[in-house]
């Protein structure tokens, strides 16, 4: 392991240290399917429903330090996306931590917005971590859903599939849909974490793109392939 990953490591560490007993005791976590996912050589990609702020500690704390998977590097926004919510700006203190150092710090680099359609410059940072055989993990419906399901994806994530030969393993997260602070602590709500089988590129591609570039439309089919399954567990949950 090196000094890039070290640090996110050793953060992702003390945070499961400090948030793992707190999940299970306020919100009963339940992580389903970890067996699932056979060691795999190389980068794999994690592809996670987003409901909440919470999304991102969630994974490395249901994981744990002891998972080869670990750390998460994580697809984040940039930073001035983080200054405002729905229902107004954040505190100061918030927009301090929100992207930036801080988010780099803990493994969180931000996906490059505005670049028409050109993942390879978008997902560069993505793409370079997978193929340095870490772990990255991507929220394919981009911002937060406002409707407690599972919405569509992005086409980001299967190119990033593509482009690298990752598997992606589908993440659904359950439970905690517009749980505030307060109702966590008052022991409102009951989060089930469920990872999936790991999907290959072949699966989602087939063997016509070995060696020529998915259109995008093909990459928005690749990508309502992983959503179908992120949404059948969500549905079990």
């Amino acid at each position: 392991m090196n000094l890039f990953s070290f640090i996110p490591f050793i953060l992702q560490t003390v945070m499961w240290v400090i948030v793992r007993p707190a999940l299970v005791f306020f919100a009963c976590t339940r992580v389903q399917g970890r067996g699932n996912i056979p060691r795999i050589q190389g980068g794999v990609i994690l592809a996670v429903n987003h409901l909440s702020d919470f999304d991102s500690i969630l994974i490395p704390s249901t994981l744990g330090p002891f998972s080869w998977m670990m750390p998460v590097f994580s697809a984040s926004l940039e930073k001035s996306f983080y200054q405002d919510t729905p229902f107004g700006p954040r505190p100061w203190f918030i927009r301090f931590f929100y992207g930036g150092f801080f988010f780099k710090m803990l493994g969180a680099y931000p996906v490059l917005i505005g670049t028409k359609g050109d993942y390879e410059h978008s997902l560069e940072i993505h793409i370079r971590l997978l193929e340095r055989g870490e772990t990255v993990g991507i929220f394919p419906e981009g911002r937060r859903n406002k409707d407690g399901e599972v919405g569509e994806g992005k086409p980001g994530v299967a190119y990033l599939v593509w482009r690298t030969g990752c598997p992606v393993v589908p993440v659904a997260i359950h439970g905690h849909y517009k749980m505030r602070p307060r109702d966590f602590f008052a022991r409102k709500h009951s989060i089930t974490v469920s990872y999936g089988k790991p999907i290959t590129r072949a699966e989602l591609f087939g063997k016509k793109f070995e060696t020529i570039q998915p259109s995008r439309e093909d990459l928005k089919d690749a990508t309502q392939i992983i959503m179908s399954h992120i949404r059948k567990m969500y549905k079990r949950s």
